[in-house]
């Protein structure tokens, strides 16, 4: 049989069999994981490694709510719901979520699925059974970046977590608690070192794009090192990849066209495939107006993740990225005034012939990135004049008139302007949320953004939402977790 492109073979594999035992598993605590299922050749291994990019699906699907909707990029629509789904969404954006929070459970859930299928991957037994070096080498290097890219979401989002990295049994997920913050660091930074090894030299053809490079895990690695503040372990690796990728970017416009996907910007993406198979995008139907029938999209829209004034007014006149990231208005031709004002964002809209049923894929860790980290670096470890160049690469890509170093009088001007050319550049991609934690800017920014900037709709909610905390930086722990085992996992502080 002739190979298949990697995201046509997800569209035909069924989702358990992407998921392996994942479908039938009932996570029952959430950290336990099901016995090994043992391959007996390499086709077998390969399979069950799509199963692990295919499982990237269910986390995504509801990562969006726990990172841009608590940022100030998006907010609710509307203050006034009576439905369930919407009064869920709407705790996250005030930030006064509980532990029985849907959307927090479905993440935590979906996600340790998934880390369940690398591990299965990644049991020596499985691994053994490829005889060639090289492509087993591709195979445990993939999967350690996917179970590192899990681990390093969670770890942000909910503090202390369990790391698993084998089956256990259910007696020993019984008495499991959740590891350290520095724990859970050292098990992803290991990983990704080590997933760098194994996809050194690697090189995929076109039926395989959209795989993970040693570029992805390098890039991704570097992420973490920022994230701990290790600017030098981090500077190498961003430096590496510049070398590959050069200091040309493609127009804004054409990373996100679904008839150019896994273009040069691209460095890792969730792919998805349109067809009413069970893997395409729902973001173009969530993200769409409401009541807006087929005007911006087949089936209507959610009208979820709302652009916020403060965002939309961020961009400067000039700037490309704002109309490729979202619209200001829709037009209705049976209305008197045709100009519907209802915002909403564009970057993960494509035309579809089934709701949320969408081909965009959605990028994870983008060229773009990798040049505004590298600024950011060099502004700590060096100075603003060495980390301009990187970041007018972006700007001047965006449209936008480049910074000079006679208006970067410090590090903390040029950390200012980092900040807001990643909120606008990387805007609804989910990046936001996390800056804000590393730069330790979370609450104040989210306090801002409620009180001050949009005060005049949440102050329309019954229960108006008082100043975010500093616990309330970090999710709790689902309650079915702490139900589940008796007593000997603890919930993060004031849940």
């Amino acid at each position: 049989m002739k190979p298949m492109k990697m995201k046509q073979y997800m569209a035909a594999l069924s989702i358990c069999v992407m998921g392996l035992a994942s479908c039938d598993l009932n996570i029952s605590p959430d950290s336990y994981i099901a016995e090994d299922f043992f391959f007996e050749d390499a086709a077998q291994v390969n399979t069950a490694v799509i199963g692990c990019y295919g499982g990237l699906q269910g986390p995504m699907e509801y990562e969006w709510t726990l990172t841009e909707l608590r940022s100030d990029n998006t907010r609710m629509r509307i203050s006034s719901t009576t439905n369930e789904v919407n009064l869920q969404l709407s705790v996250l954006d005030m930030s006064v979520m509980n532990a029985s929070n849907l959307n927090v459970r479905n993440y935590w859930e979906t996600t340790y699925k998934n880390i369940n299928n690398c591990n299965t991957v990644l049991n020596p037994r499985n691994l053994a059974v490829v005889t060639d070096d090289k492509l087993r080498n591709q195979y445990e290097g993939e999967a350690l970046f996917i179970r590192s890219y899990h681990y390093f979401n969670l770890v942000r989002l909910f503090g202390p977590v369990f790391i698993v990295t084998e089956s256990i049994s259910i007696e020993e997920s019984m008495k499991k608690e959740r590891s350290a913050v520095g724990e859970v660091y050292k098990r992803i930074t290991d990983d990704l070192k080590l997933a760098v090894e194994k996809l050194e030299g690697i090189k995929y053809g076109s039926q395989d794009n959209g795989r993970v490079t040693d570029l992805a895990a390098k890039s991704l690695l570097a992420k973490v090192y920022l994230t701990l503040y290790q600017y030098s372990d981090a500077k190498t690796l961003l430096e590496q990849a510049i070398a590959v990728k050069g200091e040309t970017l493609i127009p804004y416009a054409d990373i996100f066209d679904i008839n150019n996907e896994m273009n040069d910007e691209i460095i890792f993406a969730i792919r998805y495939k349109a067809g009413n198979q069970g893997v395409g995008s729902p973001f173009a139907n969530f993200f769409a107006p409401t009541n807006s029938g087929t005007l911006v999209i087949i089936g209507s829209g959610d009208g979820r993740n709302y652009p916020t004034t403060d965002i939309i007014s961020s961009y400067e006149p000039e700037d490309k990225r704002k109309d490729v990231s979202l619209a200001e208005n829709y037009i209705d031709e049976s209305k008197p005034n045709p100009i519907i004002n209802e915002a909403y964002i564009k970057k993960f809209l494509s035309a579809v012939s089934v709701r949320y049923d969408a081909e965009n894929d959605w990028p994870v860790i983008r060229y773009a990135d990798v040049l505004l980290m590298y600024a950011e670096v060099l502004n700590e470890l060096e100075s603003p004049d060495n980390a301009l160049k990187y970041l007018n690469l972006v700007r001047t890509r965006a449209g936008i008139s480049p910074i000079s170093a006679a208006d970067v009088p410090n590090r903390n001007a040029f950390r200012d302007l980092v900040e807001k050319e990643r909120r606008l550049e990387l805007a609804f991609e989910n990046q936001r949320w996390f800056d804000l934690l590393r730069w330790n800017k979370a609450k104040e920014v989210v306090n801002k953004h409620i009180h001050d900037i949009e005060w005049g709709f949440y102050s329309t909610y019954n229960n108006p939402p008082g100043y975010m905390e500093d616990y309330q930086l970090i999710l709790p722990i689902p309650q079915s977790v702490i139900d589940n085992n008796n007593g000997v996992i603890t919930q993060n502080p004031n849940y």
